[in-house]
């Protein structure tokens, strides 16, 4: 009877939409609103039984997911989901919301019905797997779709398919012990290989590897090639330190599949394992695809051992028809791995302009220069890629970096001026404009930069320093400076150069014992940051002569003096052992 309910509602439909498509309109249902004349929403007069409305959200329902109607689904979804739902047609609705990305109704949806369809598991795993996946976007309670699937199970003891589910979903949420528990409800006669192969998996994860070892070879008993079982066979053997045994295991999945070469480099790591680099280099050496001789030449690298690497490379190069890109790869590898640097040029220098790595090679070259010292190089690899990349900002960045780290601050400040005129919202690059707009002798201008920045980042510590000390060097506004100093070093903690700042305030202000304790506490902290300015020692020999603290004042102009060494110190230290 019900088959004959449907056909008669499928050629309704039909006839339907077949008068829909003669009249050019959109057919109206009970529920719709239309708009009169006068801009009036009125709905229809027609009166139905409660059979004939139902017949008619169904209706509307599928004309509304035929014609992708947002609203008028979301109209007779919701009619629907609250009187007595058919599950095909609302499963549709639902369906297409999901697909079309409207997740929160068709979570709304699900959570409307499923109290009227408690016998439905497809509904409750529907729910489930939408759960699932808004999991990490937002916080969901994936307990309400494990109960609703424990009173399935209560209900339907025997649907073992229930079980299974409940069990999958407990091992997704890593509850192990309870998916493992779930699977052993199931009889035995009804346990299917992906059954055991799941309470094998999770007493894996639980290190019962001894029964975890039996439901795997109850698997391979009638499934000798099941490639699962003997993956995890391997790991538990590679955990329990049993490497040979483990490499049988991932040789076996390799005699099923030769092409799967992640289980060629589990044998390499396996060989590393027992401190065989030679093995590991055989088994690399008899597969010549590329893909994965360089995956096997970067572990090898990694492993410290750059010879059997580059050797596997070098046989690579030698077959017939050898990739160039190879150049670029091996160079690339010695590189990353920090090892010869010098020898790492000699493969990416032989890249030409016309190969596809060429940026890249380029690229890595000036890195390979800069790590060496030697800038002019870089330079003119960096001017390079910038004629390669014009729109590519970073090489821009990089040039003026350079600059800056080489002190050549008219360089630097040329660099920086032609980037801000394509990147006036940098705030980073105009910091360092300022920075060298000081250096230039441009306090006001440096100044000037470092308000805008401020302006734009109120919270900018290393702004807010800038002006402050740069007030204590012109000896003005120390009330402003005080100000931004102390907002400086609230915000940013702990900082030798903030704490520098606020000692020669201090000691601009003639506050000496304040000023000292504060250059105490910023040499005190050089360690954490790892630089060492040769102004803060100097600074730290005037406040601690200033207090009276000889001995100090010369271990700092020492020190000093060791950094950088200047007429002023000499002369400072010359007074100070008369």
């Amino acid at each position: 009877m019900r088959k004959l309910s449907v056909l008669f509602l499928l050629l309704f439909l039909q006839g339907c939409a077949a008068v829909q498509q003669e009249n050019r309109g959109s057919m109206l249902f009970p529920f719709e609103k239309v708009r009169s004349g006068s801009g009036e929403e009125s709905s229809h007069d027609l009166m139905l039984s409660e059979k004939g409305t139902q017949t008619f959200v169904y209706l509307g329902l599928y004309e509304a997911v035929k014609r992708d109607d947002y609203e008028k689904i979301m109209l007779y979804a919701e009619e629907l989901s609250k009187n007595n739902p058919e599950p095909l047609y609302l499963a549709e609705a639902i369906t297409w919301l999901y697909n079309k990305g409207y997740v929160g109704d068709a979570k709304k949806l699900l959570e409307q019905s499923l109290p009227l369809l408690p016998d439905e598991l497809p509904f409750i795993l529907m729910y489930a797997e939408l759960l699932q996946n808004l999991q990490g976007k937002e916080d969901v309670d994936m307990s309400i779709a494990l109960d609703l699937l424990n009173r399935y199970i209560q209900k339907h003891p025997k649907d073992y398919n229930a079980y299974i589910e409940l069990g999958v979903m407990y091992y997704k949420l890593f509850r192990y012990q309870d998916a493992y528990m779930t699977f052993l409800r199931i009889p035995e006669k009804e346990r299917l290989s992906s059954v055991y192969l799941y309470m094998g998996i999770c007493l894996e994860k639980m290190e019962r590897y001894a029964e975890a070892k039996k439901y795997f070879a109850k698997v391979l008993k009638e499934f000798p090639e099941e490639k699962t079982a003997l993956h995890h066979l391997g790991e538990i053997a590679e955990v329990q330190g049993d490497y040979a045994l483990a490499a049988k295991y991932y040789s076996k999945i390799l005699e099923l599949d030769d092409t799967n070469y992640d289980y060629l480099l589990k044998l390499i790591s396996l060989a590393f394992k027992e401190g065989n680099h030679q093995k590991a280099f055989d088994i690399a050496k008899e597969h010549f695809n590329f893909d994965f001789i360089v995956a096997a030449s970067s572990m090898l690298i990694q492993e410290g051992r750059v010879d059997l690497a580059e050797e596997l490379l070098n046989n690579l190069s030698d077959t017939e028809d050898a990739p160039r890109e190879l150049l670029y790869l091996h160079g690339a590898l010695i590189y990353e791995a920090g090892k010869d640097k010098k020898r790492a040029l000699q493969y990416l220098t032989q890249i030409t302009e016309e190969e596809e790595h060429y940026k890249n090679a380029q690229e890595i070259i000036a890195h390979i220069y800069l790590e060496l010292g030697d800038f002019d190089a870089a330079m003119s690899y960096i001017k390079n890629l910038q004629r390669l990349a014009p729109e590519e900002k970073n090489y821009y960045v990089l040039e003026y970096q350079t600059y800056l780290f080489c002190k050549e601050y008219e360089r630097a400040y040329e660099a920086l001026y032609a980037y801000l005129k394509d990147y006036p919202d940098d705030l980073h690059a105009k910091f360092r404009f300022a920075y060298t707009c000081f250096h230039l002798g441009e306090k006001d201008k440096a100044l000037s930069l470092m308000e805008e920045i401020l302006q734009a980042e109120p919270e900018n510590y290393d702004a807010l320093n800038f002006i402050g000390y740069t007030l204590v060097e012109q000896k003005k506004d120390l009330k402003r400076a005080e100000e931004y100093l102390l907002k400086a070093d609230s915000l940013k903690p702990n900082q030798d150069y903030i704490n520098d700042s606020l000692a020669w305030l201090y000691y601009v202000k003639g506050e000496y014992e304040k000023a000292f304790a504060y250059i105490e506490k910023a040499v005190s902290l050089i360690g954490d940051s790892g630089s060492e300015d040769a102004a803060m020692w100097v600074h730290y020999g005037d406040i601690a002569a200033k207090t009276g603290r000889k001995d100090a004042a010369v271990r700092a102009y020492e020190k000093a003096r060791s950094l950088n060494k200047n007429a002023d110190v000499e002369q400072k230290l010359k007074e100070l052992l008369q």
